[in-house]
């Protein structure tokens, strides 16, 4: 995964099209690679008979088609067919195999928001912090929300609350992670709003205040910060990432930051 690999099939005459990604691949290797990208979005529309057709007669490899083929057939279970189609392709190493069979384990028995999750989860968790907030922007939306459960959107709602404070976005993150808080009632969006609380210039902190903490604000403060208030240099510290964060002035930019994003996220896909 990132690195060159040699091609050993041939490219085939004609294209197999990824309804799913909207993308048309010529060869194994460009299979391999769209199926290793989109894991977190396959499900049984990817194994049709054009699917088989074109890795037989296609790329020309008949007994692979076959024993995928029989494969799903038996199971329909189209994640154990993408494991053994990564492990049959020789395009990747035994870590790299473990690796993508760890995700696969994982996203067995999911439906596809629970994937969509999974994959903003994994970009957090890889930080890759882009890629996950578009994710969970993608899941805030509507017709997801209407899906859940509050306990599920105050997670979400705090996962995002952590990507942008990982992108010193403190005011969206204290606003995400109150959201949260008032969704799912848990302490850790408590204490990460008060975390990203003190991150805040008065400016800024209007629109992230929550009623219902403001009360405990200076215990919880006190009590998380009192190991380092007699450091000068902690006070410094956060004086500069307080003003980087200011001057990057991400109220006025957020409608454009947002919409790049999200076309950024949509285009590696497409």
């Amino acid at each position: 995964m990132g690195a060159l690999k040699l091609c050993t099939y041939k490219k085939a005459e004609y294209p197999l099209y990824l309804e799913m990604l909207s993308l048309h691949v010529y060869t194994m290797e460009e299979l391999c690679y769209a199926m290793e990208s989109s894991l977190f979005l396959l499900d049984e529309s990817w194994m049709g008979t054009e699917f088989f057709q074109w890795i037989a007669e296609g790329v020309g490899n008949a007994e692979l088609a076959g024993q995928l083929r029989r494969l799903y057939q038996r199971h329909r279970d189209v994640y154990e067919c993408a494991a053994f189609l990564f492990s049959a392709s020789g395009f990747y190493s035994r870590q790299e195999q473990k690796e993508l069979e760890r995700i696969i384990e994982r996203m067995k028995g999911k439906n596809s928001m629970e994937r969509r999750k999974m994959k903003a989860d994994y970009y957090l968790a890889k930080k890759r912090y882009r890629y996950a907030a578009c994710g969970y922007l993608e899941l805030l939306q509507p017709e997801f929300l209407q899906q859940m459960t509050e306990e599920l959107q105050g997670h979400i709602m705090h996962n995002l609350g952590v990507v942008y404070a990982r992108l010193f976005l403190f005011p969206e993150a204290a606003r995400m992670f109150s959201m949260a808080y008032q969704k799912s009632h848990t302490e850790s969006s408590r204490l990460c709003y008060l975390y990203a609380m003190n991150y805040i210039t008065e400016d800024d902190s209007a629109d992230t205040r929550v009623p219902e903490l403001q009360f405990k604000t200076m215990k919880e403060a006190y009590a998380h910060f009192s190991d380092v208030s007699d450091q000068e240099e902690y006070y410094t510290e956060r004086k500069k990432v307080a003003t980087a964060s200011h001057a990057f002035n991400w109220k006025g930019r957020e409608a454009e930051i947002r919409h790049r994003w999200i076309s950024e996220y949509e285009q590696m896909y497409s």
